[in-house]
């Protein structure tokens, strides 16, 4: 990338987070408004089965992508996945380990929606918030999933007695106010006694969770000269429903950790939570993750796929509607920068749940939006974003930091612009290199107008531009014209006249 005079922002003030060598790190994954999601779409309850099976689809893929998981947990709409103590996955950096898992969990979950409820179609964007945690052995790992799994049991106790109370007729306060101060024997009790239930006959999946690992299980790999199977160990992922919390199941799966003797409630006071600095805007940048590869599967056009740019327009938009604390948007191919004011208590600032929300929201918009947009290509590769926090104390700050963004995208889409004119007019993509290397802004202007008598100036502004999303003032009408705020989507320059006729966007 050519110097500037507005990469200041990036050298002083973008921090490289990295997770601390030799502890085992878990991402810990949660559905954002839930309840809210699960009435929408009628789960049943106290479980929804498919639903449990759908989320256990997606923990098994992400074993499937990331290799360096060794175990993941489940129960409701929460998973924890569980990386090697020596992984050096993006070398350990924290925003990207947990933004990369949440985006890529919730294009799952969006992906495979269609595979556990065929006859229900989705009716509000899932996403997800995240956190990392790091533990120093495997018994604090051990202890940890133990502490989910007691959760997942107390849960789901509470919740089967709750569910059958109400619909026995009585109202969900009355059937809180029933099972205030009882404990489990009391419960079994009143499931035995009033629906001759015996919890422990309920399905294993809802009383224990799901446990996804890779199992060693006995394989054919092939026959003997007599027509004799030969058969190997080999691992497999497996989804199981058992108690992770006693020795018998470490015992058996050594290979995947060891048994812990330590009580698994003090494993919280590792749950370090970083809370972003006040008076400063945030800015959360996403970008996605092997997008020349995601862009070549589904045939975007080069160096620019406007349909695609509009759909990151488009998810970009939604994001400031689902986040009113979001005063400004920037976004030039596969990338999207959102300010936050500098007030904002989204989250109560805490940096790892405002990361991994917006990464997924944005994931599940840009799913949601992708029909829309390409009616007659399929979503065969499931999209996935990585995210990172930036925080800058003063607007000219942000206003710079904007500046280095827009001045990127020049430097790209200009480059772009040249090599693959030189590609399609026969050009190998080695030599339309070498012929680019070492040239100047100027060198590139005089490269297209002179060989395919092209001015760059005349591409399209979003291409050379990017694209600026903010709230702007308009007229509404009703019975009272009033002053409302709708979102607009430009691709101007951001430069100094820009700020002056909008400075009232650091001001809301």
């Amino acid at each position: 990338m050519a110097n500037s005079e507005y990469e200041y922002v990036k050298r002083e003030f973008e921090f490289d987070r990295r997770l601390p060598a030799s502890n085992w790190i878990v991402v810990r994954i949660d559905g954002c408004h839930f309840h809210r999601f699960s009435k929408i779409h009628a789960f049943e309850k106290p479980n929804d089965e498919n639903a449990l099976r759908l989320m256990n689809a997606c923990a098994t893929s992400m074993l499937e992508k990331f290799p360096d998981i060794v175990f993941a947990y489940g129960v409701s709409d929460e998973y924890s996945f569980v990386f090697r103590e020596e992984t050096e996955f993006y070398q350990r950096r924290e925003s990207k380990i947990l933004s990369l898992c949440v985006s890529y969990f919730t294009s799952l979950y969006g992906m495979k929606w269609k595979d556990f409820f065929p006859n229900k179609d989705l009716r509000e964007p899932p996403y997800f918030d995240g956190r990392v945690v790091c533990y120093p052995n495997m018994k604090t790992i051990h202890d940890y999933l133990a502490w989910r799994q007691v959760d997942c049991h107390i849960n789901n106790h509470y919740n089967t007695c709750f569910w059958m109370l109400v619909k026995s007729g009585k109202t969900e306060k009355e059937a809180q106010q029933t099972l205030k101060g009882t404990f489990s024997k009391d419960k079994n009790e009143l499931l035995s006694q009033q629906f001759q239930v015996n919890y422990e006959d309920e399905p294993a999946m809802f009383r224990k969770g799901s446990s996804v690992y890779r199992d060693k299980v006995e394989t054919k790999v092939k026959t003997d000269d007599y027509g004799n199977p030969i058969k190997r160990i080999r691992l497999a992922i497996t989804v199981s429903n058992l108690d992770i919390i006693g020795p018998e199941f470490w015992e058996k799966h050594q290979y995947i950790l060891q048994e812990g003797k330590y009580r698994y409630e003090y494993v919280k006071k590792f749950d370090d939570i970083h809370r972003l600095p006040c008076c400063n805007w945030i800015v959360v940048r996403i970008s996605a993750c092997q997008f020349d590869q995601f862009s070549l599967i589904h045939s975007f056009d080069k160096p620019n796929d406007e349909t695609a740019l509009s759909l990151m327009n488009a998810s970009a938009s939604l994001m400031m509607e689902q986040f009113p604390g979001i005063i400004f948007g920037y976004g030039f191919s596969n990338e999207y920068s959102f300010v936050f004011q500098k007030n904002t208590e989204l989250y109560q600032r805490n940096e790892r749940l405002i990361l991994s929300s917006c990464s997924s929201c944005f994931t599940s918009f840009y799913m949601m939006k992708w029909k829309e947009y390409f009616p007659s290509k399929e979503l065969v590769q499931p999209p996935k974003f990585e995210a990172e926090v930036l925080c800058y104390p003063k607007p000219k700050i942000v206003c710079d930091y904007l500046s280095w963004r827009q001045a990127e995208c020049h430097n790209r889409n200009q480059y772009n612009t040249c090599f693959w004119m030189l590609v399609k007019s026969g050009e190998e993509e080695n030599k339309a290199n070498e012929i680019l290397k070492g040239t100047l802004s100027k060198d590139k202007n005089e490269l297209l107008f002179q060989r395919f008598q092209m001015n760059y100036n005349n591409e399209p502004a979003m291409f050379r531009k990017g694209s600026c999303t903010y709230r702007q003032k308009v007229k509404v009408s009703g019975d009272v014209v009033r002053d409302g705020w709708d979102v607009a989507v430009t691709h101007v320059d951001m430069g100094p006249d820009f700020w002056r006729k909008h400075m009232s966007i650091f001001d809301k």
